[in-house]
């Protein structure tokens, strides 16, 4: 039996199946079902106590995948900055480094942090604090494509993962990250944007785990914020070049 199948056992409801069982069976299932799966297993479903409704088979399966969709989107992504969380960004990373790993190319991770958040919430209050998390998805967004993953860890911490072939990938990407910052606190006055920011490069002939690549970039990262201290014009030319 395949996964699928597997799954879709398992979440097979009762004749008497009532509509918040089958609601808790979607919440279960929407972290970690396909598309496919989904629509196979709403269908049996279905078939089950909500057809006594006589609704339209298709428009009952509309609504509920309107949910399933709903549900794994609020599991995967952050509210405040409509990125992947912690959760969705670990489970298309690797995505993206099994296809990279596959196809026999490069990859690079960035680990980023916002500098001082903590005293801007104190000081200016914790809407000046998520503006700065909203900016700093922005100018991420502005920065990587729609192919690469980009996410928010936690608190202070984003991340941003892309395949790439060129060599000289990392330097265009930090160029590019330093001339969107720089635009976005132009175009502003509101409390400068600043961040500090590691990588860490994937090896498709040497693979490694999206784990260990952001514990390598998250060390990369904290020596950037290290050495902004002893060196206040620090940019982000300096994180590949010393």
């Amino acid at each position: 039996m395949d996964a699928s199948a597997d799954v879709s056992a398992a979440l097979q409801p009762s004749a008497n199946a009532s509509s918040s069982e089958i609601a808790s069976q979607l919440s279960a299932a929407a972290i970690d079902a396909d598309e496919g799966m989904v629509k196979h297993m709403l269908t049996t479903l279905l078939s089950c106590q909500l057809r006594r409704s006589g609704e339209p088979l298709p428009s009952q399966l509309g609504v509920l995948l309107h949910l399933f969709l709903t549900l794994r989107s609020m599991a995967l992504s952050d509210d405040l900055t409509d990125l992947y969380n912690r959760r969705g960004f670990l489970r298309a990373g690797n995505r993206l480094l099994s296809a990279a790993s596959r196809d026999k190319h490069g990859a690079l991770l960035f680990y980023i942090d916002v500098d001082d958040l903590k005293s801007i919430n104190d000081t200016a209050g914790h809407a000046a604090g998520d503006s700065l998390l909203i900016r700093t998805a922005q100018v991420l967004r502005s920065v990587f494509r729609d192919t690469d993953v980009i996410g928010r860890l936690s608190g202070d911490e984003f991340a941003a993962l892309a395949a790439v072939t060129d060599a000289g990938a990392c330097d265009l990407i930090v160029r590019r990250l330093q001339a969107a910052i720089a635009a976005d606190n132009l175009s502003r006055a509101e409390p400068s944007l600043s961040l500090s920011v590691g990588f860490a490069q994937f090896n498709p002939r040497q693979p490694s785990s999206i784990s260990d690549l952001l514990r390598k970039a998250d060390l990369v990262m904290y020596e950037d914020k290290l050495a902004k201290l002893v060196r206040p014009d620090r940019n982000l030319s300096t994180v590949l070049h010393g």
